[in-house]
């Protein structure tokens, strides 16, 4: 059987057929139902600020870097504003990570093995945010798309003779994805060691100082617009006082101000599935054990360095931080089982290399599924639900509910506070972090029967049948 297996590996027929199985795939799941998932509060921080960036005002969330948010905000010119053109934007940039990692990975260990660490990239789980984060405007998958191009397009460098070019352009790449999001200048160490690993000390000092200057040029370049200094301060500033705060965060129903440190660990663990961690443990096993080479050595420091940032150095984690470091896992993955396959018995080793292969398929479908499944939900439906209430216009109080759940469906009519009424309407969210004020919980259970009471997705709305809900002495009445 492997015999027969591996003489249809080398037809050609097979590889094109496999190829556009797998582009389609990934078509589908980077590109289609953008419009699906809810705007999370970040995605609208981020668009609405690309979309003022790009007309010149560079007031609004100077606590990242602007690079993304240009993007977002170019991609509102073409699509219109609103999220779904910055969807676009972030699904074409995964893309083409897929196609940049084929063939960066078909040269050096073959065909099958690019082909393989596209497929894990395109089609696997990464959730954290909606079905995968890759599908949604946020910063870390821009940063993290032009980080691996600049990885890329370094190795292509010192692995050329004449395409010296190349380091200026990783430079280039590199300096927009830290101008993205700065978490990946983390990195840099790895450029570093690629003069080390090639033993070529006289092209690696001309080639990183063409590194270092486009990318220093390219820096400033992009930073320059926002007050290169003023924003460097006040970003520098913001994330220490997050640093020394702590950001809230909910781990499997536990409050923490300050993430554990295995809280990104844990965080990959949901949203990537067990099927796919067990894959990738066999893959990075036998990428360390079979022919370990300087591939191997500069994709497997690469990944530590990104993860051992996550983990070890930073006192914040998000659901999706940890997808920073997946596409250096994937490829280490690809590269061990694509030379796994290779190695005797191969009657024994091909078998099992297909079969961990094929058991991805699952999660991949399930991940298809829910991206055809996505539809706007809770907070999403509530200006249609109070449009056909015939609730006027007006300030809503939310409970249990940060801004950046509601902020992006009904604006600045949506408040935490119970004086910034008269109220048309109370919302009450499920947020562990935020309790409801007494006031809430006292007006709802003495005077219910004034309210029309429906749920929204685990969003209580609760609308007075007559008048508003009125704040007097910390207190809430119906009037």
């Amino acid at each position: 059987m492997p015999t027969r297996v591996l003489s249809l590996a080398h037809d050609v027929r097979i590889r094109v057929g496999a190829l556009v199985v797998i582009g389609t795939w990934a078509l589908f799941q980077c590109l289609w139902n953008l419009g699906g998932p809810n705007v999370t509060g970040d995605e609208d921080i981020y668009v609405r600020a690309g979309w003022q960036y790009v007309h010149g005002d560079f007031t609004n969330n100077r606590e990242h870097p602007p690079t993304a948010k240009y993007l977002f905000g170019l991609a509102q010119f073409v699509a219109g504003q609103g999220p779904i053109g910055p969807r676009v934007l972030v699904g074409l940039l995964t893309l083409a990570v897929g196609v940049v990692v084929f063939l960066w990975i078909r040269r050096e260990v073959g065909w099958w093995g690019g082909l393989l660490a596209a497929a894990l990239w395109w089609l696997t789980p990464r959730g954290g945010a909606g079905p995968r984060v890759d599908r949604l405007a946020l910063l870390d998958p821009v940063m993290t798309a032009f980080a691996v191009f600049a990885i890329v397009a370094a190795w292509w460098w010192i692995r050329s003779e004449r395409a010296w070019w190349l380091a200026p352009v990783s430079g280039v790449l590199m300096a927009l994805s830290v101008t993205s999001k700065v978490s990946t200048v983390v990195l840099l160490p790895a450029f570093l060691l690629l003069p080390f690993l090639f033993r070529a000390a006289r092209r690696g000092i001309v080639g990183g100082a063409l590194w270092a200057a486009a990318f220093a040029v390219t820096f400033v370049a992009l930073y320059l617009p926002m007050g290169i200094r003023s924003a460097i301060t006040y970003m520098i500033t913001f994330q220490e006082g997050q640093n020394t705060n702590g950001h809230p965060i909910t781990i499997d129903g536990k409050i923490y101000t300050f993430a554990p440190w295995w809280a990104s660990l844990q965080f990959m663990a949901n949203g990537t599935g067990e099927a796919l961690l067990l894959v990738v443990a066999v893959g990075v096993v036998a990428a360390l054990v079979v022919r370990s080479d300087r591939l191997v050595a500069y994709v497997g420091v690469a990944f530590l360095l990104v993860a051992g940032f996550y983990v070890v150095v930073a006192k914040i984690a998000l659901p999706t931080y940890y997808t920073a470091w997946m596409p250096f896992l994937l490829v280490l993955a690809a590269i061990g089982l694509a030379r796994l396959a290779t190695v005797p018995p191969r009657w024994l080793t091909v078998p099992v290399v297909l079969v961990l292969v094929v058991a991805l398929v699952v999660p991949s479908v399930r991940l298809s599924e829910a991206v055809v499944r996505a539809h706007p939900t809770g907070i999403a439906r509530l200006p249609g639900y109070l449009g056909r209430e015939g609730v006027p216009d007006g300030p809503i109080l939310f409970a249990a509910a940060t801004p950046t759940l509601f902020r992006p469906y009904v604006g600045d009519l949506g408040s935490n506070r119970l004086d910034r009424g008269p109220y048309v309407a109370i919302v009450v969210g499920d947020d562990q972090r935020l309790p409801v004020p007494g006031a809430v919980t006292q007006l709802l259970r003495a005077d219910r029967s004034a309210f029309t009471t429906t749920s929204l997705d685990g969003l209580q709305v609760y609308v007075p049948k007559h008048g508003r809900v009125r704040e007097s002495g910390g207190s809430l009445t119906v009037g």
